[in-house]
């Protein structure tokens, strides 16, 4: 037991031999270049997305106003006066004879004016035939008022049968206006 065998010391690191029976490694030849392409076409393909998010999320380009369109529309919305009629029409309902000379116009958008204009020439007799029936049958009372309400909502009640409506189905006349209305008694 006094010789005891000590374990064996590890061998120096000058004495290490290489291996030589496993061949040394190639050097590597530089960058893998198909780990380099697809990681350039992965960018490319996220720099489109962003850039299309951003231009799709950045909403319609700005809209400038066109000053000469919005001076059209409303020109178009203007209101235009047309005379309807410039008549005498004859009323007896008091037992006497009056004549009330009377001019009417009516108040209709610009660009309805065409239509309204070429309406009442194609329907003049109608329309001057019906208002004249209108004074006929009116109270006294009706046109001696001082606005000549009565007498405005029936004429534009008679207007707008003749004329018809727009496309929205609104009257084409904002307004009808008696301008004149004198009363003339006639003796016999």
């Amino acid at each position: 037991m006094a010789e005891q065998k000590k374990p064996a010391a590890p061998p120096a690191a000058k004495d290490v031999k290489k291996d030589e029976s496993k061949p040394e490694a190639a050097p590597k030849k530089g960058l893998p270049i198909k780990t380099i392409m697809v990681l350039v076409a992965a960018m490319v393909i996220e720099a489109i997305a962003i850039v299309g998010a951003i231009h799709f999320a950045a909403g319609p380009a700005k809209v400038k106003a066109d000053s000469a369109a919005e001076d059209l529309a409303a020109e178009a919305e203007m209101p235009v006066e047309i005379q309807v009629l410039a008549d005498k029409f004859q009323n007896t309902r008091t037992g006497r004879t009056y004549i009330y000379d009377t001019d009417i116009y009516i108040i209709v958008r610009k660009k309805d004016q065409d239509r309204v204009e070429e309406g009442l020439k194609r329907m003049s007799a109608a329309v001057s035939t019906e208002i004249s029936t209108i004074f006929r049958r009116a109270e006294p009372a009706h046109l001696l008022e001082p606005t000549l309400a009565t007498l405005t909502r029936q004429v534009q009640a008679v207007l707008d049968s003749k004329l018809g409506k727009d496309a929205e189905a609104k009257s084409f006349i904002q307004q009808v206006l008696i301008k004149k209305c004198t009363q003339f008694r006639v003796d016999m």
